[in-house]
């Protein structure tokens, strides 16, 4: 018979809160196949996150370049139609300064048919000095045609770019001052006055160059407009002497 022995609670092997013992709940070690998958699964993952990154990176890159080549080519675009309607616009304050002068001209087409072209040339620079004066009469008893003017230029589409420097004959200055003062403020516009200027023309100054709707080059417009019309007397050619049939003896 074996000798007694006392039985210890603390003989019995722990136990953890699973039910496991100890020994049961240590991890094992990772197999050389688990470390393998493992390292795949990270390299894919990292491939993954480096193609969205670099697809980004890349579109960011071609939209800042698109957005300057874009930014440059409208206002490359802008620049040539804001010059193509002043052009137009000066094209028509041409005609209209015509206006007057169409029925003097008319009437003298027929005489400037039948003379010489030393005297139709007299006759188109009366033609255009009358229609000088009465395109000075008219503008005396109108000065707010600069205020029109210079509106359109300023509403302009595109507007012009950049600070512009608008210079006037000082009365001007001070009419156009009082009724588009704030809009012009608030295109950045700098009025200059320039007392060489006649009166119902300015010119603007700025970065994309000058714009030049003085008196002077309207008339000037004016000038060749009217003497392009103006018929030119054609000479029969001469008789030098050569016989015809009806002179034969």
């Amino acid at each position: 018979m074996s000798q007694w022995r006392r039985w210890n609670m603390g003989e019995l092997p722990e136990e953890g809160d699973d039910g496991t013992t100890e020994a049961a709940a240590t991890p094992r070690p990772p197999t050389r196949q688990e470390l393998d998958d493992e390292r795949r699964r990270a390299r894919e993952t990292g491939h993954r996150e480096g193609h969205v990154q670099g697809h980004q990176k890349g579109y960011d890159e071609g939209y800042q370049k698109g957005l300057a080549q874009g930014l440059e080519q409208g206002l490359a675009e802008g620049r040539a139609r804001a010059e193509q309607e002043i052009a137009d616009a000066l094209d028509k304050r041409c005609e209209e300064a015509l206006a007057p002068l169409g029925r003097l001209v008319d009437e003298f087409r027929t005489a400037l048919s039948e003379l010489d072209d030393a005297v139709a040339e007299d006759l188109t620079d009366l033609a255009l000095a009358t229609g000088r004066q009465l395109a000075d009469d008219a503008l005396k008893a109108r000065p707010r045609q600069v205020v029109e003017l210079v509106q359109r230029l300023l509403h302009t589409d595109p507007p012009l770019v950049g600070r512009q420097r608008l210079w006037l004959h000082p009365l001007d200055l001070r009419l156009v001052e009082r009724h588009l003062g704030e809009q012009l403020e608030a295109a950045g516009w700098t009025l200059r006055a320039d007392e060489r200027l006649h009166r119902g023309g300015c010119r603007v100054s700025g970065e994309q160059g000058d714009i030049d709707a003085t008196w002077e080059r309207r008339w000037q417009a004016v000038n060749r407009q009217v003497r392009r019309r103006a018929p030119r007397h054609t000479p029969e050619p001469e008789d030098h002497g050569v016989a015809h049939e009806d002179d034969a003896p």
